[in-house]
């Protein structure tokens, strides 16, 4: 279920895990605290609705995006995998920012960045900015941003989980010793099937701990940090088996964040290091291999006032990309004679079991090159201020952004300057109705990869320009929203241009490379509405005993792109609308997910038409007693056959499949 944000709230420590046991109420005691979000979202909550979304109406999710795809803003992106991003309103790729408790997720995958690397378990929540945000987040986030949201471990407690469609095991241990919590996740997945019982290749291996230690004294507030090993990632795309083979032997992040406070000056310091390998097999032709590996950092200082009314913040923001290195090699596969076999270094290749036309003949693997494709630092260097005021009914909020950064390698500096800005109202019309309007501007330097890359990609040769300008967009959307005690829901509209798109083309078989378009625009309409059945809603204020109740929520989105010439662009979702409804009673909750996809056929270049696809989910959650609850599922109930986007080279969706969750407080 979605709820608005709000400005500051007390947070639920751990809201799959409720209990009254003595142990429970002492660390409650102890680890409650008032969590603030932060300043830029109880800025933009001031004049336009937000939502959050928690995994309440889902059971033993394979993937974060799971818990994202709940919004109406967001859809499935790319090819597939675990390795998969997402699209929020018709943005894509560099164009979204993802932050995991505010630490940005940068890559320099061309498919843009995905959080497919934390486990499922060690988020509680997810935080959802449509429209453009680059004044607050910069660059990377001119079309909005996700932000994954960790929770606070207060009670021991041991989870398992098991999908039937890729034999997939989950296990997630969670404690804590006074102001330490921890999380210990492991997950495996085998290859999956789709309706038709074809295997997709989207396999994978994944070990992760989380730690985090608030201290009760100090100018150290927070200090956590993340690492997660995935291994033997399969890419599930339609090339495998036959044509391309891709395979992420390794996919390695430690990330870390700070949190200080000196009296009014509030700063943080995060870190995210990354590492990622990539084998790609051409049967009988060829494998490619890349290793890539990047350093991100930032450190913040900001403050914030009241003056004369006006709540004003500011910012100081310095970030770096270093040692942003892809290093590649291709072997050429020769036929041999009938005495010579596979090279031995090709066959310790776990790749190489997936194509039985490989493995059916004799090959010899010769080294043709071996080179670096990228070596690239970024710099950036960013001030930030806004002021909100509220007027009777009407509150107003604006702030901008002045942005340098320095992209370099071995040949080239590149510098850009740039400013960003917003305005925004909102203005309460009655006690239930409210109206908003957001103007903002917004910016995107190309990223190293599109300036600097010049290598092999599991789509062929790409070829970055060094000469390509910074987009520049402009956005505009109004919502008008609703809230009693039982109905909350918003209607938006929105239109954003983007003056210098870059997209990438093909110029011949194999071969394509990034330039700018001359402009491009975004535009459509989003809904939500969420239902409390009266009683639910009610049963605080009238202390009524306990009763069965209904609940539904309701969204979608109709979005449109093309360029200046009235050409399609690539990733504008199809249109799709999403009803969940439940109901829940005693210590039993049921629910079920209707999802209708529309089919597209207005489509860009390196994408495929779709047709229209309506899949149903079914769940249930059961709390035997205050130590044990039980969850399951039933996903694509029907078994439909559906690629998950219209990427040309995306793979058709999981068919059916039963989740199962156990649950123990220990």
């Amino acid at each position: 279920m979605a709820s608005a944000s709000t400005n500051t709230s007390t947070e639920s420590l751990n809201g799959d895990n409720e209990s009254t046991d003595n142990k429970g109420i002492e660390a409650l005691e102890r680890y409650t605290v008032i969590a603030e979000r932060p300043y830029y979202n109880q800025t933009l909550n001031s004049i336009f609705p937000q939502y959050s979304y928690d995994k309440s109406n889902l059971v033993g999710s394979p993937h974060i995006n799971d818990i994202l795809l709940q919004s109406p803003s967001v859809n499935l992106n790319g090819q597939g995998g675990q390795i998969q991003n997402i699209n929020i309103r018709g943005f894509s790729r560099w164009r979204i920012q993802s932050l995991l408790d505010g630490v940005p997720i940068v890559s320099d995958r061309r498919a843009g960045a995905s959080v497919g690397f934390v486990p499922p378990s060690f988020i509680q929540s997810v935080a959802v900015i449509p429209g453009a945000a680059s004044t607050y987040l910069g660059s990377g986030a001119i079309g909005g941003a996700v932000d994954l949201l960790l929770p606070y471990n207060i009670e021991s407690n041991l989870q398992i989980g098991w999908s039937s469609n890729q034999q997939a095991q989950d296990y997630s241990y969670a404690d804590y010793a006074g102001n330490t919590d921890w999380n210990l996740s492991y997950r495996k997945g085998n290859n999956g099937s789709d309706a038709q019982g074809n295997t997709l290749f989207d396999k994978f291996e994944q070990a992760a701990l989380f730690i985090r230690h608030r201290p009760e004294n100090g100018v150290l507030k927070e200090a956590w940090t993340l690492y997660s090993d995935n291994s033997d990632i399969g890419k599930s795309s339609s090339d495998f088996p036959e044509d391309r083979v891709t395979t992420y032997p390794e996919n390695t992040h430690w990330l870390g964040k700070m949190t200080f406070a000196f009296s009014n000056i509030f700063s943080n310091l995060w870190w995210h290091q990354s590492t990622l390998d990539t084998h790609i097999l051409r049967p009988e032709d060829r494998i490619n291999e890349s290793e890539s590996e990047a350093l991100d950092f930032g450190f913040d200082v900001g403050s914030n006032a009241r003056i004369n009314n006006w709540q004003v913040n500011w910012q100081v923001q310095l970030m770096g990309r270093e040692g942003v290195i892809i290093d590649e090699r291709e072997f050429t596969l020769v036929s041999s004679a009938s005495e010579l076999t596979v090279d031995e270094s090709l066959i310790n290749q776990p790749v190489l079991d997936e194509a039985s036309n490989l493995t059916d003949s004799s090959f010899i693997s010769e080294l043709a090159y071996e080179l670096r494709t990228l070596d690239a630092s970024e710099t950036t260097v960013a001030g930030i201020a806004d002021a909100s005021r509220t007027f009777g009914d009407t509150s107003l909020a604006f702030g901008g952004r002045l942005d340098w950064q320095q992209q370099s390698n071995n040949a080239d500096d590149v510098t850009n300057t740039n400013i960003s800005g917003f305005i925004g109202a909102s203005h309460i019309l009655s006690p239930q109705w409210t109206a908003s309007v957001y103007l903002s501007s917004a910016f995107r330097n190309p990223s190293l990869t599109e300036r600097y890359f010049s290598g092999e990609t599991p789509r062929g040769t790409v070829l970055g320009d060094v000469e390509l300008d910074t987009e520049q967009a402009t956005n505009i959307q109004a919502s008008l929203s609703y809230s009693s005690n039982a109905l909350a829901g918003s209607v938006e509209v929105f239109r954003q241009k983007i003056n210098h798109y870059i997209e990438r083309t093909t110029v011949s078989e194999d071969v394509q490379v990034y330039s700018n378009l001359d402009s491009a625009t975004i535009r459509g309409i989003s809904y939500q509405l969420d239902w409390l059945q009266s009683q639910a809603a009610n049963r605080s204020q009238n202390n009524e005993p306990e009763h069965g109740y209904w609940f539904a929520q309701l969204n979608g989105a109709w979005i449109e792109g093309e360029d200046n010439i009235g050409s399609a662009i690539d990733d504008i979702p199809p249109h799709s609308q999403r009803l969940t409804l439940g109901y829940e009673v005693s210590e039993v909750r049921l629910f079920s997910t209707l999802v209708y996809r529309a089919s597209k056929r207005d489509i860009g270049d390196g994408e495929k038409e779709l047709d229209n696809v309506t899949t149903v989910d079914i769940g249930a959650a059961w709390q035997f007693n205050q130590r044990t609850s039980l969850q399951a599922s039933w996903r694509n109930l029907t078994n439909q056959q559906y690629y998950v986007s219209a990427d040309d080279k995306a793979a058709f969706a999981q068919g059916e499949s039963v989740q199962l969750a156990l649950t123990f407080l220990l």
